[in-house]
């Protein structure tokens, strides 16, 4: 497994990535490489970025950073929505244009600019994958005081199906207003074995808020800068992965941070 964040903000667009990769047999983790593997590959040609999650043994068995790199080098598109649709042939092709089996999730974030209906050119979020899902918390509760006594986490997903590109934002079923807000409040996308990590953050961006009511008190630094967006989506990642480290859970995140920002002119590294 792994963990991706892609954040599309005012100031442009962070993105962060661990370096873990899961191997599985039979359904049961046999090994977790944390040495180094790609998770984040910029596409130079349209300024934008990728990263990936789920079961990518399942497409290819050659490394998969290195079949992204592939695509990537191809001149078969010219737009951010021309190279999605190229990765979706390609993933196809390399799965024989069959889906994968069930419980094999996997798809890649594709972030950059493009223009939107008003004409403007922002930032925008494609997610190619092959299926919807969603993680769901299921609560038991003692039943004398209400209290939370366990929360169980349950993946649901649809049935695998084909490779297909879907334009998560701006959302072509909003109006641009609501599009704008949503941008100017910051879209994250989150992917991977996130579970932990959706619980924890949910705490600690509560507590974040109450940080910055502090006068003269800001995290991150400067909300308006790229730079300072994207190290706080790196530290975020960075103490997830810490996390993991010092729990007793299988350490499918972990290994080294990476993280990317992408303005209308150039990236930040």
């Amino acid at each position: 497994m792994t963990l991706v964040l892609t954040e599309l903000s005012e100031a442009g667009i962070a993105m962060a990535a661990d370096s873990a990769i899961t191997k599985c047999r039979q359904g049961r983790i046999v090994e977790v490489d944390q040495k180094g593997w790609r998770k984040l590959l910029k596409v130079p040609r349209i300024r934008a970025a990728i990263s990936y999650w789920g079961m990518i043994g399942a497409v290819t068995t050659v490394q998969f950073d290195t079949w992204l790199q592939r695509v990537i080098d191809s001149d078969n598109y010219t737009d951010l929505h021309s190279f999605a649709d190229h990765l979706v042939q390609a993933l196809n092709t390399q799965c024989k244009n069959k889906p994968l089996g069930e419980g094999l999730d996997v798809g890649i974030h594709v972030a950059g600019y493009e223009y939107w209906p008003d004409g403007e050119r922002r930032p925008m979020f494609i997610h190619v994958h092959n299926g919807h899902g969603i993680m769901m918390y299921r609560h038991e509760f003692k039943p004398t005081t209400q209290q939370i006594t366990a929360i169980i986490p349950e993946w649901k997903s649809d049935p695998r199906k084909l490779f297909e590109k879907h334009q998560d934002f701006p959302s072509p079923g909003r109006c641009i207003e609501e599009n704008l807000e949503a941008l100017h409040y910051g879209y994250t996308t989150r992917n991977g074995d996130y579970s932990l990590y959706a619980l924890i953050w949910g705490q600690l961006d509560r507590a974040i808020q109450l940080v910055n009511l502090v006068p003269n008190t800001s995290i991150p630094r400067d909300p308006c800068n790229l730079s300072s967006r994207k190290g706080y989506l790196h530290t975020i990642l960075e103490t997830i992965v810490r996390l993991y480290r010092c729990s007793n859970r299988s350490p499918t995140i972990g290994g080294t941070v990476s993280s990317l920002g992408i303005s209308l002119t150039r990236y930040h590294v």
